[in-house]
């Protein structure tokens, strides 16, 4: 057999069975470790940014998030004269601790902040789920409603109500 005809079907042989290297792309890509994050899970963010509330998030999760908020007051203020949730215990800290705590209290969920876009028409929205659900209100502003008379329903049935009609309006449908 003739060497040049061997050498030929050896380099032959071994470039069909190699791989070509994959093309460079100039597009940047991220690496990742298989682990997904979960969108229910409720991350802290990013430091410097205020933290947000999403409508699927649970009691327990939203608590975390107000907690982060009370006990960074209960470090900028240690002499504050008690702690509690809610206005009555935000006055018991300085101007100053709650300036500089400002950016940790959690935003409203992004469907119902009135910086959205969509809110006004969705808050109407909002009002007109309640009323027709049996609720007696009325649409003051947008992101506020108050009772038009006397209430027939149960409050327990008028907070469901309201949950329900939220997730319906603000969330999407989801329940």
């Amino acid at each position: 057999m003739n060497p040049r005809l061997s050498i030929g079907a050896a380099v032959l042989l071994l470039s069909a069975c190699s791989q070509a290297a994959p093309p460079s792309s100039n597009v940047a890509s991220l690496q990742s470790t298989g682990a997904v994050a979960s969108s229910s899970a409720a991350a802290p963010p990013a430091d410097g940014e205020q933290p947000r509330l999403r409508m699927d998030m649970t009691e327990e999760e939203k608590q975390r998030l107000y907690d982060a908020h009370t006990a960074c007051l209960a470090e900028k203020d240690p002499n504050a004269t008690g702690t509690g949730a809610g206005p009555a215990g935000r006055g018991q800290y300085s101007d100053e601790a709650r300036k500089l705590c400002a950016k940790k209290w959690p935003l409203p969920p992004w469907e119902m902040d009135s910086g959205n876009p969509a809110f006004a028409d969705n808050w109407h929205k909002n009002v007109q789920c309640l009323n027709s659900r049996g609720m007696k209100v009325i649409e003051t502003e947008p992101g506020s409603w108050t009772y038009d008379g006397e209430q027939t329903l149960p409050d327990e049935q008028r907070h469901q109500i309201e949950k329900e009609c939220e997730q319906e309006v603000f969330g999407g449908g989801r329940k």
